[in-house]
């Protein structure tokens, strides 16, 4: 299978890019941070400077599915400057949907909980989105323009961690840990974390099918950024009195955020018998 990156210098698609390479041709782009291997092949990437130079060699390149894990994910920023988040998080994936339906490549686009608003938690793929902010705004807006084509994919993901603690939630917690500081974390914000590991080999199952439309995929625990640092203490052999609850309207942040964005999983597990391990279990394997 050929596949086409965008955004293989991000978080989850460095990881991607690693476990994809060994068994599929891949190429990249990435924005600041080039990835020297071998084994696939990259460009420099920023839009819309460069967008001209990447349709070029999509169309050179024609592969057999893009992957955009381009956006922007920062939620202060997306409130305060809308036109270029609306740019990235929108117009861009206009271009590559109109790309890609011209060179009859599927696209998997990476969206987000955050499109919804949190008013009840357990999301299917058919739930009604509604989100609170400006980022989960421009991700439905974004998701309606990827599911106009047919053959495309919409990946919903939530709270992404992985265990080398190369940034997320569980390295901000542990290194406040080590130091001996106390941990503030939200009691009454809910996600559905997932391994960075099961997350990739979700994506390049559906990748390799015939499937298209919406898969949610995350973890089976719906849980508290509150009880997620607990878990880490507790496993990890901190003291659990250093994890402090706050609730996100004591926050000086006025920006929404859904309060119980858990997502249901039973989709891409019945149709990919995909299985999601537990957190504590995952804990035990960091060194």
């Amino acid at each position: 299978m050929k596949l086409f990156i965008l955004g293989g210098s991000s978080f989850i698609g460095n990881e991607f890019v690693k476990k994809a390479s060994f068994s599929n041709e891949v190429f990249i782009t990435y924005h600041r941070h080039s990835l020297i291997k071998e084994n696939f092949s990259s460009i420099q990437f920023s839009f819309p400077e460069n967008f001209e130079l990447l349709k070029k060699t999509i169309i050179s390149e024609k592969p057999d599915v893009i992957i955009n894990f381009i956006a922007n994910t920062n939620l202060d920023y997306c409130e305060n400057f809308k036109e270029n988040v609306y740019e990235l998080n929108v117009i861009f994936t206009e271009k590559i949907c109109k790309l890609c339906n011209e060179i009859n490549s599927k696209l998997i686009h990476i969206s987000s909980d955050y499109v919804f608003d949190g008013k009840n938690g357990d999301y299917h793929e058919n739930d009604q989105t509604n989100p609170v902010n400006y980022y989960g705004y421009t991700k439905q807006l974004s998701e309606e323009i990827v599911l106009s084509y047919s053959k495309n994919v919409v990946i919903r993901t939530s709270s992404v961690y992985d265990l080398k603690l190369k940034m997320n939630f569980l390295k901000f917690v542990l290194e406040k840990l080590n130091k001996n500081e106390k941990v503030f974390a939200f009691d009454d914000v809910f996600t559905t974390p997932v391994l960075i590991d099961e997350l990739i080999e979700s994506i390049l199952k559906v990748a390799a099918s015939e499937k298209s439309g919406i898969f949610h995929i995350s973890g089976d625990e719906c849980i508290s950024r509150f009880e997620f640092a607990q878990i880490i203490a507790k496993k990890l052999g901190f003291s659990d009195e250093l994890i402090i609850p706050t609730h996100v309207q004591d926050v000086e942040s006025k920006i929404l955020r859904p309060l119980n964005s858990c997502l249901s999983n039973k989709k891409i597990k019945e149709l990919f018998n995909m299985k999601f391990s537990k957190l504590d279990q995952n804990l035990e394997k960091i060194n």
